[in-house]
């Protein structure tokens, strides 16, 4: 076999690679995409049985650690959108301690014409 038969050989050898790596990426990016749809189906499926619990339609001695973790953490999520919502409305209250820019004495300037520090 000569040279260039081997470099032919070698060269289709890199090509068929390539073309099995190709297919493997599509492969596992597809992959991807089907884990991603289990996981949103798992999360309508346990959206769906926390309304279920939650309304008294369905009680499972499983579904009870779930649920109380779910109630817990939603609890936390009120309290701190309450912690938020008092923040804002006690910033749009006006501050009677801090004097506005306007309202401030005016900086004078010392001997040496510079300006003291406030």
């Amino acid at each position: 076999m000569g040279f260039f038969d081997k470099v032919k050989e070698k060269a289709g050898e890199i090509a068929d690679d390539a073309g099995r790596a190709t297919k493997v990426a599509q492969a596992q990016m597809k992959l991807k995409s089907l884990q991603g749809d289990v996981e949103a189906a798992k999360k309508e499926l346990g959206d769906v049985a926390f309304q279920l619990v939650a309304g008294g339609e369905l009680a499972h001695a499983g579904l009870e650690a779930p649920v109380s973790k779910i109630r817990e953490a939603l609890g936390r999520v009120a309290d701190k959108e309450a912690e938020i919502t008092a923040i804002k409305a006690a910033g749009a209250e006006p501050e009677a301690e801090m004097p506005a820019a306007a309202d401030a004495p005016p900086a004078t300037a010392t001997d040496d014409g510079a300006t003291p520090p406030a």
